[in-house]
């Protein structure tokens, strides 16, 4: 196959005319990457070849998009690059690419996703772990940023900020004490407190 013709599409896109009648789209990096242009000729393996790499810009802007709008674990942005239709075998190497240069670390998504998570949500730390591991965050990582950020201080602060807030609203109608313990029990678990820190809140928020 030869190039007979090269054309701009938009900004973004060049069309490849081949002399088979055949047109390859392709985005304008790819192009100019390749060194393409007239009278080139274009065998059937540097055609597939020049395709697998449009598909992989286009991969890569998906990833960058999905980058741009939050962080992501590994695990998230290759589920989303697969929903959107993507074969694995040309997500994978978009990723370590992006792994090697930084956009990627789940050491620093998941410190970022637990911070955010403390300070807006009040989560405890079972919950934040059943999030990342949720998410296939390493169990290396998880422990190093559990480590970072929780302590029995601020766990019972922030157990008992939320079940404040909830004793508020369970007292609005008339309930049995045993029946408000129940409910606080239930919340602040989901919440991803642990028993003992549970039973410290209750008591005090009980007692006063």
């Amino acid at each position: 196959m030869k190039i007979v013709k090269v054309a701009k599409k938009n900004d973004n896109t060049i069309i490849v005319f081949l002399d088979n009648n055949e047109k390859l789209f392709l985005s304008y990096e790819v192009f100019l990457k390749n060194g393409l242009k007239k009278d080139d000729e274009i065998s059937e393996s540097r055609f597939s070849f020049l395709i697998r790499e449009n598909q992989k810009y286009f991969i890569k802007q998906r990833a960058y998009n999905f980058l741009s709008r939050r962080s992501h674990s590994q695990f998230e942005l290759i589920n989303k690059l697969k929903q959107k239709g993507y074969d694995s075998d040309l997500i994978i190497p978009i990723i370590e690419e992006l792994k090697e240069n930084k956009y990627l670390d789940d050491l620093e998504f998941s410190r970022e996703f637990t911070s955010e998570n403390i300070r807006r949500k009040r989560w405890g730390m079972y919950k934040v772990k059943s999030e990342l591991i949720k998410r296939h965050i390493n169990r290396d990582i998880i422990s190093v940023v559990l480590a970072e950020n929780f302590n029995p201080e601020n766990e019972s602060e922030n157990a008992l900020a939320l079940g404040a807030k909830k004793l508020k609203l369970l007292t609005v109608k008339p309930l049995a004490k045993e029946k408000i313990e129940q409910k606080l029990y239930s919340y602040l678990s989901t919440k991803g407190f642990d028993f003992e820190v549970i039973q410290k809140v209750i008591n005090s928020l009980l007692d006063e």
